[in-house]
């Protein structure tokens, strides 16, 4: 019992500090500053002491703990850090913004840290009722995140369109389960990796169900063509939330998609993995062609995102120790460069209101670090030499190649070459634009301290991967069902 609270203590104190942040809401200062001073390095704190209580690398045995519904392991460690660091930096680059300014902060951030200890709780699923629960502990605080500005008409609407993609999606995943449960009598991931004969037999039903979950993780990881909302909802939302929907809930989902089509029904033949292709090459395509129409540069960024998640489901794809890998490449790597170029635009819409192509015209007059550093970025969300974007796209492009889907491999080189027209429009407006607006742009301490950090990782990653990689090896093991299981509590 000791060994599972130990393994459930990061998720207690995100939880535990999200409530003393509601609590400090309710016993606030008349100080608004100093209210919100105090929210803020509360969530600091809260977060780093997560952080703390999470390994560096994963166990030597894979560990079912919580009835069998949670699962330590590598997956659920590294999945874990993306969730703790992508949240750390969203809470840096929230300081001083504007969407919850006075009274609200300590509820932005205790429904921030809320949401995190939801994708604590994802990344270690291995039940179905647990993921199906987890992922609403995500989702419901992203909602009231979404509309938290509420002088903005665009963002009750994202809000209002967040939610009810978002229960649409909750249904189809509710239903999908149930059809499961149905045909293995039970929700456990273990239970579905031994029922691969039933599974066959009933091989309609079965791949009944398994669309639907795939319909459901589609909506939450904005795969095509499910991604209507992202756009709008990213748009609508204050410029860090829509930072933290693009990577931390995002890759979480990828995750859970890992653990149930590569580790649990690795060998079983419905088709699932084609299907996945079909999803893969439509998401890249369809979202790398519309974002070449986006002067809006949230937008643009959204569309960016939804591309992204077409190259990860690469590694879903791929499968195997190269798949899973590319997979931990890419969604470390994402999470520097994607946040990093967020952080700018965060910087310029609080000095223009604006996030339309035109604020960065002239940029690099104005600003000639800021507009360096945004080159540095999309060059890497391009995957270009010699940045860290080029290094995650190898990899998944070499776990595709590895597993003999050419297709897919020459459908997303194709893409990489798309994706360059939309982000070359930004820089060609920062450089070859004359400058529409001469005010000062200045950078709070906390948003210098993210450029530095998103900087440092992408030009590193860029120019010495080997380390880094070497590391990320660590995080990758068998599930366990296919292992001794070191220690499983009774109730």
């Amino acid at each position: 019992m000791s060994q599972s609270f130990r393994l459930c203590a990061p998720a207690l104190v995100l939880s535990g500090f999200s409530f003393l942040l509601f609590a400090i809401d309710a016993f606030r200062s008349k100080n608004l500053r100093t209210s919100s001073q105090v929210s803020f390095w509360t969530a600091i704190a809260g977060l780093l002491a997560a952080g703390a209580l999470l390994p560096c690398r994963g166990f030597d045995t894979a560990i079912l703990y919580g009835k069998g519904m949670l699962v330590a392991d590598g997956l659920s460690v590294f999945m874990s850090w993306i969730a703790i660091l992508s949240t750390f930096l969203v809470v840096l680059l929230s300081d001083q913004d504007e969407a919850h300014a006075g009274p609200s902060s300590a509820v932005y951030f205790g429904m921030l840290l809320l949401s995190a200890t939801g994708l604590l709780m994802a990344a270690s699923s291995y039940d179905f009722l647990m993921i199906f629960l987890a992922i609403e502990m995500v989702g419901i605080p992203a909602f009231i995140l979404t509309g938290f500005n509420r002088n903005s008409q665009k963002s009750g609407e994202a809000a209002i369109k967040f939610f009810l993609i978002g229960a649409f999606s909750s249904a189809m995943l509710a239903f999908g389960i149930s059809l499961l449960y149905g045909l293995v009598g039970s929700t456990s991931l273990s239970a579905l990796q031994q029922s691969m004969p039933a599974l066959q037999e009933r091989s309609t039903i079965a791949l009944l169900a398994f669309f639907f979950i795939i319909v459901s993780f589609g909506f939450k990881i904005a795969l095509v063509p499910f991604h209507m909302w992202v756009p709008d909802a990213f748009e609508g939302a204050p410029t860090p939330i829509a930072a933290y929907l693009s990577v931390a809930p995002k890759m979480v989902g990828v995750a859970l998609a890992v653990r149930v089509f590569n580790m649990a029904l690795p060998e079983i033949p419905l088709g699932l993995f084609h299907l996945l292709s079909i999803l893969a090459a439509l998401t890249m395509t369809i979202a790398n062609v519309i974002g070449l129409q986006q002067r809006n540069v949230v937008r643009l960024l959204a569309y960016s995102s939804i591309a992204h998640m077409g190259y990860v489901l690469l590694g879903v794809v791929a499968g195997g120790t190269s798949g899973l890998l590319s997979i931990y490449i890419y969604g470390w790597i994402y999470l520097f460069m994607n946040l990093g170029a967020f952080a700018i635009v965060i910087c310029l819409s609080r000095v223009q209101h604006s996030s339309d192509l035109s604020a960065y015209e002239g940029l690099a007059k104005r600003s000639p670090i800021l507009s360096a550093l945004l080159v540095l970025f999309l060059v890497s969300l391009a995957g270009l030499p010699p940045t860290a974007g080029f290094v995650a796209k190898f990899y998944v492009f070499a776990a595709i190649y590895e597993a003999g889907r050419l297709p897919l491999l020459l459908i997303a080189a194709v893409n990489s070459v798309i994706a360059v027209g939309y982000y070359f429009k930004i820089l060609h407006a920062m450089y070859f634009k004359e400058p529409n607006f001469q005010g000062d742009i200045r950078l709070p301490l906390s948003t210098r301290f993210v450029l530095a950090v998103t900087s440092f990782v992408t030009l590193f990653w860029g120019l010495a991967p080997q380390a880094g990689v070497a590391h990320l090896k660590k995080f990758i093991q068998q599930p366990p069902a296919q292992q001794a299981v070191s220690e499983t509590p009774q109730p």
